[in-house]
């Protein structure tokens, strides 16, 4: 059917992720989920050009503006940068340490995240179709560049770890690297809620994530931030190379589509280290701060939070908030 096609998902449990983590090899895991699907759909079907660049504006700067020279330099810098993202998916590393991911799925604490493997039916969900206002489909994406044929793995491993728990053993593998954290502010002591040595741990702020999820359509809704990172990606790079240290660098982002941009390029680099882009999961650390999440995943949250710091340390934090 025209606008769908299906694909063929591997999921394997969060342990086996953290397991080629503690090896020690290296690994690459960029969360693609359905948000940067709908940006390069837009990118491919003209949506982010259409209508006076309604669209692309509003991601940027918030806001309807006028074609300055600055903001037609800022318009065609972000489509380079999704241009950029499409070629990492449609040429992605020849490395079996890269995982090439896909997510789809809104409702995703669904029966997806206990099945080891699952057909994924790739059409867009009706209320992102209105969230865009632009009428693109995730199928003719998938069958213009031939990703049919590609091993994909369900982007949310790592939720599927907070679920089980096991992510909860990150903390423990991760004190063998140096660990570099690109994240909110408030996730600059995570040294130490995870007792890190201060030594080999490093923390660039990403900018915030609003305290609650948008309700609304793109175009009235205040909650969704404007994007920055795209224009500072290449010097948070460059900073992110010049890292020094004599241990195996471990890589954590919360960072928005920008970690999929970052993680490919550092990998390319430096297939030894590892990076796993964190989405919302960091958050689990952080029980004393809002949460921009839904209700249910909310609960998936504080259960691993409570797991992970003993109900006596959980509800202190939690009184803090």
């Amino acid at each position: 059917m025209s606008g769908r096609a299906t694909l063929w998902v591997r999921n394997p449990p969060c342990d086996q992720l953290l397991a080629c983590l503690d090896s020690g090899d290296g690994v690459a895991f960029a969360k693609r989920t359905h948000g940067i699907w709908d940006h390069l759909a837009l990118l491919t079907t003209g949506g982010w050009t259409a209508d006076e660049y309604r669209r692309c504006d509003q991601m940027i700067f918030k806001r309807t503006a006028e074609p300055t020279l600055e903001v037609v330099r800022q318009r065609q810098a972000y489509l380079e940068y999704l241009e950029e993202i499409l070629d990492d998916v449609v040429r992605p590393p020849d490395d079996p340490r890269w995982i090439q991911t896909i997510s789809l799925d809104l409702d995703y604490l669904t029966g997806k995240l206990r099945k080891p493997a699952f057909s994924l039916r790739a059409s867009v969900d009706p209320r992102l179709l209105s969230y865009w206002q632009w009428d693109y489909s995730y199928g003719d994406l998938i069958r213009r560049f031939e990703l049919g044929e590609r091993s994909f793995q369900f982007a949310q491993t790592l939720t599927r770890g907070l679920v089980s728990l096991s992510l909860l053993e990150l903390p423990q593998i991760a004190r063998r690297y140096h660990v570099v954290v690109v994240a909110p502010e408030k996730m600059r002591d995570l040294a130490d809620r995870w007792h890190l040595d201060p030594e080999h741990f490093t923390f660039q702020p990403s900018p915030p994530w609003p305290d609650r999820r948008p309700n609304g359509s793109l175009f009235s809704d205040p909650v969704l931030p404007a994007l920055r990172t795209h224009v500072t990606r290449h010097r948070l790079l460059e900073q992110l190379q010049s890292i020094t240290t004599t241990r195996p660098r471990l890589y954590l982002f919360e960072l928005g589509t920008c970690a999929q941009w970052l993680i490919a390029r550092l990998f390319r680099a430096r297939p030894g280290d590892s990076y796993l882009d964190m989405g919302r999961c960091l958050e689990a650390w952080y029980p004393d701060t809002p949460w921009p999440l839904k209700a249910p995943v909310a609960a998936v949250y504080r259960r691993a939070a409570q797991a992970y710091y003993g109900r006596a340390r959980y509800l202190a934090l939690r009184a803090r908030s």
